[in-house]
């Protein structure tokens, strides 16, 4: 079989990290795959399981991008892959109206992936055009259903996000070198007892919560730090709107932005608890919250979206009523007096959510030659 997985651009996110498993996966499990996206940081990756990348900036929003229609619609012409695999809505319009340049013989089937709560518009509405559409939680299939009814219920399949064992053993914790290069870039770290915030800079992530409950613990536990681990916009105002908050509640010394990372299971292995506070909209999926808990590390996050999933799936303890910041910091001080274990948990394991996806592809493609999904 081959694949063909198109998405904005390579760089560390969501669904950009669920396109490199899946090319990592076809590619081990001996399928051809070609990856259509801007260079960056996941590039690497995408190279060494054996795939092609076509640096083809799909994303990119201007009008030059147009251009990408024809040249995609000769190349799928030529090379007649067998499933054509969007994540991202510009990219999915290139596609679509490639697509519609050939005969239907030769079209590959048509896979999207709702990653996220996607604006209710004609332009985000090509996401539920799929062959088949893939939702990253249950949350995210009834949004879809709900508002794009051009979806079909048959045709809208629920594909968790999926943890590597491999790359999040239990136990792990981080090594001696890490701890010693961290120090150094972070020297306020020294000695503390972390909380962690994973996630990129935007409003809807729940930094201005995780920074109030910092505050709220600093009297009772003093070695509290907050770590805020993930990318913001060079010059971020919002950065700066959140230092702010930090320097008017008295923990501006508490909290640490570590910025984009490729270290993130070391971030989550040294943390006593990891949070996921996203509130309007929820988080789709939250992939750093079975991350966390398939290492052993507590998990608090509001009880809605993706996360509800997941945590009812693998860690309880860790829901609190969405936009409860008394329940968060009540349960975020029983976590820090007495930590309850995490149980070892095989549910959304990365294996499960790839094989479930490649039946999505032999449902619309086929082969007599592939094995059965195990």
């Amino acid at each position: 079989m081959h694949v063909v997985q198109a998405l904005v651009s390579l760089n560390l996110g969501g669904s950009e990290l669920v396109a490199t498993e899946l090319t990592e996966y076809l590619a081990a499990t001996g399928h051809r795959v070609t990856v259509i996206a801007a260079n960056g940081p996941l590039a690497p990756r995408v190279s060494a399981a054996g795939a092609a990348h076509l640096d083809w900036p799909i994303g990119r929003k201007r009008l030059a991008t147009l251009a990408y229609v024809r040249r995609l619609a000769e190349w799928l012409n030529a090379e007649q892959p067998d499933v054509l695999h969007v994540h991202s809505r510009l990219p999915a319009w290139i596609c679509l109206l490639a697509l519609r340049r050939l005969s239907p013989e030769r079209r590959p089937a048509f896979v999207t992936s709702m990653h996220g709560h996607y604006s209710v518009n004609r332009y985000s509405a090509v996401m539920a055009r799929g062959d088949r559409v893939i939702a990253v939680s249950d949350h995210i299939r009834e949004y879809t259903l709900r508002n794009y009814p051009m979806a079909r219920a048959a045709d809208v399949i629920t594909v968790h996000g999926g943890t590597s064992a491999a790359q999040f053993p239990y136990g792990h914790r981080p090594d001696a070198v890490w701890w010693a290069q961290t120090l150094g870039e972070f020297p306020e770290l020294e000695g503390k007892r972390i909380i962690c915030l994973p996630g990129r800079l935007s409003r809807y992530k729940g930094h201005a919560d995780f920074i109030e409950l910092v505050a709220a613990l600093a009297g009772e536990f003093p070695d509290i730090h907050g770590v805020v681990v993930g990318k913001a916009r060079p010059g971020s105002r919002y950065r700066s709107e959140l230092e702010g908050l930090a320097g008017r509640l008295g923990v501006l010394d508490r909290v640490t932005f570590t910025g984009a990372r490729l270290d993130m299971r070391d971030w989550l292995a040294a943390s006593e608890i990891v949070y996921s506070l996203c509130s309007d909209p929820p988080e789709a999926f939250g992939r750093t919250v079975p991350e966390a808990l398939h290492l052993g590390v507590r998990v608090i996050g509001w009880d809605h979206g993706g996360v509800q999933e997941v945590l009812a799936g693998m860690f309880p303890e860790g829901a609190v009523p969405p936009d409860d910041p008394a329940a968060l910091l009540d349960r975020t001080r029983a976590f820090l007096r007495d930590p309850p274990p995490v149980p070892p948990s095989d549910a959304f394991g990365l294996d499960e959510s790839m094989r479930r996806t490649c039946a999505v592809y032999r449902a619309l493609r086929p082969d007599p030659n592939d094995e059965a999904p195990r």
